[in-house]
């Protein structure tokens, strides 16, 4: 669950960032949407190793 929410919330971050890239340009503004780009792609890559950690874990309990 904690995976999905991660990847959905990711991808909808991601989308906006780029979006806000698009709609500023060459401005200063563009820095603070590229942070947000790269806050949803994060979220993204997190969400995924969650899911894969979740779907095949690498930690064993003894």
């Amino acid at each position: 669950m904690r995976a999905a929410l991660l990847l959905i919330l990711g991808a909808i971050i991601l989308a906006a960032g780029v979006w806000l890239i698009s709609s500023v340009g060459f401005t200063p503004l563009a820095i603070v949407a590229a942070l947000v780009t790269a806050l949803g792609g994060s979220l993204v890559v997190a969400g995924i190793g969650g899911f894969l950690d979740s779907a095949a874990p690498t930690r064993k309990k003894i």
